[in-house]
């Protein structure tokens, strides 16, 4: 278990703006229920190391410090939109499967929060309204999932008269009809 996480907000960040959107969705939450949150990035090594050699061990290095850098500017990002305060922010990197890091962490947490798709989504028609990580912690995780939409969903919907996300809805004149 990754220590902070316990009864905190946990939000899984890769890097994406999907990713931001929801650790800023999370963090303005967790200040309103007096939570912690635990920001996460997962990754796997691009090949699985032979042995522990100084190569692989230089290799591992730079993957942790890539997703150090990572989780740090999703905070700087977020925190931007939502000024962190008094609330406490815990950092985490894990070498390991998105997916089933962000399951086994939600045993623990209060809450688990993931953007609708991530670094491997795929520009244009293709890309599917939720990316793998977020169907998976759907179906596995242990604590309430709050699946934040993607900016590119909200996009394509406002056009269509489709109110944007977190959209503040226009003001009704006394009298007029509904």
């Amino acid at each position: 278990m990754v220590r902070g996480s316990h009864g905190a907000v946990i939000v899984g960040v890769d890097g994406s703006q999907d990713a931001t959107t929801a650790l800023a969705w999370a963090m303005r939450h967790a200040q309103v229920a007096g939570l912690a949150v635990c920001v996460l990035h997962a990754w796997l090594p691009d090949e699985e190391p032979a042995g522990y050699g100084q190569r692989d061990l230089r290799e591992r290095a730079l993957n942790e410090a890539a997703a150090r850098e990572r989780v740090h500017r999703a905070v700087a990002a977020a925190a931007s939109w939502v000024p962190i305060g008094r609330s406490l922010v815990s950092q985490f990197t894990v070498c390991g499967e998105p997916g089933a890091v962000l399951v086994e962490l939600s045993r623990d947490g209060a809450q688990l929060v993931v953007g609708a798709t991530g670094s491997g989504a795929l520009p244009g028609i293709l890309t599917p309204a939720l990316g793998s990580t977020a169907r998976f912690v759907l179906r596995h995780a242990w604590c309430p999932v709050t699946v934040v939409p993607s900016a590119r969903l909200r996009a394509e919907l406002e056009p269509h008269g489709v109110p944007a996300f977190g959209a503040v809805p226009p003001a009704r004149t006394p009298g007029a009809a509904s």
